[in-house]
């Protein structure tokens, strides 16, 4: 052992000598350390959920604390269809979104913000920051969708202060990922950005950077925009991150039609004598789930054309339909093995994923013809989805059968999600244990309602985080109940507790003690009991 913690440290420190170096990283940080990887992924889903029309028991469960009955919603994470994780989630009721209902600025923007960044304090309906550019004349801007976050997000917070989400550290330090090049778009030519419904991650602005408007007046963070493109964020990531490569050998390993790992060969043939035989298989496997992973990418010619820079047509806020809904779910495949490779490669800790904006035009009906689905999604009564509304519509409960398609859309939602975390409850992790494991997954929404802009009884489920002792099989309920979606009044704040306390109570349980409150102490009511032993 002695030998091989002197060859980690010697190979550490030739940085760059070797492509193989980050892949042999976290076997040689446990073998040294024997500390497994903790991480942090955020699965969000835009717009909008069945809460609050008079079918909340289509979504929570029945029951008490503990021995809870699935809705038929959330039967995706715990029937055995898809997955069996009852005992490794934890379902959390009643927690608002920290953000004043008659504030300025788009409703889903607003709850993207409220969620993941620093609740401001209430100064009434000005208090969102405006980026630099807003102009209240601008015409293509009613629903001034030019607010945005006053600080990093949570992730990025974490990322800065928590030591185990560093790694030693990662090659890569988050990653963003979408489904929908609606997310993907950055607006370039739109003076107002639209960054609030499209960016779930932030991180901190350079000094002396530009201030944004508004009754708030600080620096600008930095909108980390999703990738859409599988095979862009395999080149990124895998390319650079892992294998140190440049962009230009990236771009003359495609052109040679060879595997990013050629790349790396050298460096392992070179390095096997230092390392033990005992980790020769888990190097091995290791090589195998990237390789699997760019043939997959490769061998997808329709995804990979789909895959290529997002093309928008339209007008500033109408993404090409047809690419829209045709990317939508054999993206999403492909990210879902970039998200776990990435983690079992050690190439990150911190992953945010988005399936779409919170306008989002991703039409269901066009979706749920792939062969993989058709005649796979029927709402309570057994109908297929018959409403050709995009999802953001159909959360303002337009179009035909609003309600039907939107029980159809969260059962979607849902059992893509349980796809993932089953898989990865299946996939071993370094020191022992799943991916799953040694993951806290946060799966959220930025509305409750998406006709009311709902910002009571957010939907929110845990997965995972063993070593944060989270209470998994719980059914934790907070609160009184809500009079409505839709708070009334001047001061129109949803009841406590809020998100905020729920960061704070997460990074207690992680040892980040110098957090006592999250953004303005009005929005911080205290700890959360019944999530982490």
């Amino acid at each position: 052992m002695r030998n091989f913690q002197l060859s980690r440290r010697g190979f550490l420190a030739g940085t760059g000598a070797t492509a193989m170096g980050t892949l042999l990283r976290p076997i040689m940080a446990y073998a040294q350390l024997g500390i497994a990887p903790q991480r942090l992924l955020f699965i969000h889903r835009s717009d909008g959920t069945m809460l609050g029309t008079a079918n909340d028991a289509r979504w929570w469960p029945t029951g008490a604390t503990t021995g809870w009955t699935a809705s038929p919603l959330l039967s995706s994470f715990t029937d055995g269809k898809i997955a069996s994780l009852q005992d490794n989630m934890v379902v959390l009721r009643g927690i608002s979104c920290p953000r004043n209902m008659n504030w300025l600025g788009d409703k889903h923007g607003a709850g993207y913000i409220g969620m993941l960044t620093p609740p401001l304090t209430d100064r009434g309906p000005s208090t969102l920051p405006k980026l630099p550019t807003y102009s209240a004349s601008y015409q293509l801007d009613p629903n001034t969708k030019s607010i945005t976050a006053s600080d990093e997000s949570i992730d990025q917070l974490f990322l800065r202060q928590i030591a185990a989400l560093k790694g030693s550290p990662c090659p890569v330090p988050s990653a963003q990922l979408t489904a929908s090049t609606e997310c993907a778009d950055r607006m370039t030519t739109i003076p107002y950005g639209g960054s609030c419904v499209r960016v779930t991650s932030y991180t901190r602005p350079p000094a002396g950077g530009p201030m944004t408007q508004g009754p708030t007046v600080v620096p600008v963070p930095i909108a980390l925009y999703p990738e859409a493109s599988p095979m862009t964020a395999f080149q990124n990531y895998f390319g650079s991150g892992l294998m140190g490569m440049t962009p230009a050998q990236i771009a003359q390993t495609a052109a040679e039609n060879k595997s990013v790992l050629d790349f790396a060969a050298k460096g392992l043939t070179s390095l096997q004598a230092r390392i033990p035989k005992s980790q020769m298989s888990k190097v091995a496997t290791g090589l195998d789930a990237i390789r699997q992973l760019e043939m997959n990418l490769t061998a997808s010619t329709s995804v990979t054309a789909s895959c290529a820079p997002p093309m928008f047509g339209g007008g500033p806020m109408s993404p090409n339909p047809s690419l829209v809904d045709s990317q939508t779910y054999p993206v999403w495949k492909q990210q879902k093995e970039i998200i776990k490779t990435m983690f079992q490669c050690d190439l990150t800790r911190v992953i945010t994923f988005t399936f779409g904006y919170g306008n989002s035009s991703i039409h269901f009906q066009n979706v749920l013809k792939d062969p993989e689905l058709a005649g796979k999604y029927k709402d309570t009564s057994g109908n297929l989805i018959n409403n050709s509304s995009g999802v953001h519509d159909i959360s303002h409960n337009q179009g035909g059968n609003p309600d039907s398609a939107q029980y159809i859309i969260d059962k979607y939602y849902c059992d893509r999600t349980a796809e993932l975390l089953a898989e990865m409850a299946a996939t071993p992790d370094i020191g022992g244990g799943s991916l799953l494991d040694n993951t806290l997954v946060v799966f959220w929404n930025e509305c409750s309602n998406g006709n009311a802009h709902g910002a009571v009884d957010m939907p929110i489920l845990l997965f995972g985080g063993k070593f944060l002792k989270m209470k998994g099989g719980s059914y934790v309920q907070f609160g009184s109940a809500q009079t409505g979606q839709v708070p009334n009044g001047t001061y129109a704040v949803p009841k406590p507790p809020y998100m905020s306390d729920f960061w704070v109570t997460t990074a207690q349980a992680w040892g980040y003690t110098a957090l006592t409150t999250y953004g303005d102490p009005s929005w911080n009511t205290g700890m959360l009991s019944g999530i982490y032993g």
